[in-house]
């Protein structure tokens, strides 16, 4: 490189955070960092100051050189100015780990820097005494090996395909009694995977929200690295439908696997406004209390349209806590049918242990009288599918006011399950979406006089057991009773 390109390059390093002496370590060991690579590079070192991000992440698309950025930060930059620096750095890797290191470590190390490499399990030791252990995990299973061991530093490649558990754990292991250093998390994903919420809602929204605070999101494409050969862009330009869009552009809202892949957030959401007083509104519930229990309302227009107006999103309540808050979002609203998790009307699992009532008693005795709902799963999200489904021609049968966070939150998100490919995986933060089957499935059932004489049956039990003041149980559902 000529005096005038290295002038070049440093002035564009500056103008993208990257400090002087960051950049001139790099041209000192003949790295050269493409223009997105420097905002990476400059995020790293703003990790240096009290109060800067601490978790960085990277990429969105393939093929823009997210491994080269991320290895070459910890080795060239972090290992060779701070001494005695213990690092962590995993990929996903199948049968050939070894191999995948060592293309990694040829590209970025060969000739640049003197180190000592041991295979795999491997590690990267250099002569300061700063040292990098390689590890690979073909499944989130693997990352268990490494909880509980101080790292100075560590960085973890697709880590969408790591649960947001996984990830807080491993993060348990970032610590350091190093007094010039502050612990520190790179990162890097594609869209989709069982991560997929998790990284989306850490590292995408904030950036795009410009809300970030202790992470720093850097997007990138393969249209910014122009070492990329051309096969490899013909073979992402070539991919069809959500997973060539996500792959090429990045995009969060599509990616492959993705459940509702006809979900989009301009055919799919509206702002709030006054639902009219003679459309037919509903409720369902979906329990938890480790895990979200969730409640939405329903409103159903003259077209079939229906309308989710309101939902309650909320984790650690007991039942009493859900049921009062529950009811004072409800005001004085009459509803053609109440339907709620089955699991609710057992008496084992569920269960208000201070009173011995069964969750549903618990929640009747506050008047709210829920209607099992029916706990087919395909068959649900079928007539999801339907409701959601849109065209150029035909509007979405279903939309959710802007409000209902969580649900355009967690929805977008869901992913098939591996086995089951018909079912969503149930892994996943499904709990919005459990609520909106019970609601379309109680909405479609032909419920025979049997039926309806059963459940009936179980509403007068709720109210003879809890001693509910009598009340028209019709009202709960329309007069179908």
């Amino acid at each position: 490189m000529d005096q005038k390109g290295r002038k070049t390059l440093i002035d564009t390093a500056i103008i993208n955070g990257v400090p002087e002496d960051q950049i001139r370590t790099f041209l000192s060991r003949s790295y050269v960092p493409l223009p997105w690579q420097m905002r990476f590079h400059a995020y790293a070192r703003l990790a240096d100051e009290r109060g800067g991000p601490v978790d960085i992440g990277c990429g969105g698309a393939r093929g823009p050189g997210k491994s080269h950025a991320v290895f070459a930060q910890i080795l060239l930059d972090d290992c060779q100015r701070i001494d005695n620096l213990k690092g962590l750095f995993l990929r996903q890797t199948g049968t050939a780990a070894k191999e995948s290191f060592e293309d990694l470590i040829l590209k970025v190390l060969a000739g640049r820097v003197k180190y000592k490499y041991r295979g795999m399990p491997g590690s990267i030791t250099f002569e300061n005494g700063s040292k990098v252990l390689l590890g690979g995990f073909k499944d989130e299973r693997d990352i268990d090996n490494y909880i509980g061991i101080e790292y100075d530093v560590m960085a973890v490649e697709e880590l969408n395909q790591l649960t947001e558990s996984k990830v807080e754990k491993l993060k348990g292991s970032l610590r350091t009694s190093k007094e010039n250093w502050r612990p520190r998390i790179y990162t890097s994903f594609n869209p989709g995977g069982i991560g997929h919420l998790y990284v989306k809602t850490r590292y995408v929204d904030p950036h795009n929200q410009q809300a970030e605070d202790k992470t720093r999101f850097v997007p990138s494409t393969y249209r910014q690295n122009p070492y990329l050969n051309e096969e490899y862009i013909d073979y992402l330009k070539g991919l069809k439908g959500a997973l060539g869009k996500a792959w090429r552009e990045g995009s969060f809202d599509m990616f492959e696997g993705q459940y509702f892949a006809e979900w989009n957030f301009d055919q799919h959401t509206i702002a709030p406004f006054a639902i009219p007083d003679n459309w037919k509104r509903y409720r369902a519930y979906d329990h938890g209390r480790d895990a979200p229990a969730c409640c939405k309302w329903y409103a159903v227009d003259y077209d079939g349209r229906v309308w989710v107006y309101r939902e309650m999103y909320e984790a650690g309540l007991n039942v009493d806590a859900l049921a009062a808050k529950i009811k004072e979002l409800s005001g004085d609203e009459k509803y053609q049918f109440s339907v709620a998790d089955p699991s609710i009307f057992a008496h084992h699992g569920f269960v208000d242990k201070s009173g011995g009532q069964t969750i549903a008693e618990t929640f009747a005795r506050y008047g709210i009288m829920w209607m099992p709902a029916s706990n087919r799963r395909v068959d649900g999200w079928s007539i999801m599918h339907q409701y959601l489904n849109w065209s150029e021609t035909k509007k979405a049968k279903m939309i959710y006011f802007n409000t209902c966070f969580d649900s355009l939150r967690t929805i977008p998100a869901l992913i098939h399950d591996k086995l089951h490919p018909e079912d969503l995986d149930t892994k996943t933060e499904d709990h919005a979406a459990d609520t909106d089957r019970y609601f379309l499935l109680a909405l479609h059932e032909t419920r025979t006089p049997e039926a309806l004489n059963e459940v009936q049956k179980k509403l007068v039990q709720l109210q003879q057991k809890t001693q509910v003041s009598p009340q028209n149980l019709g009202e709960f559902y329309g007069g179908e009773l």
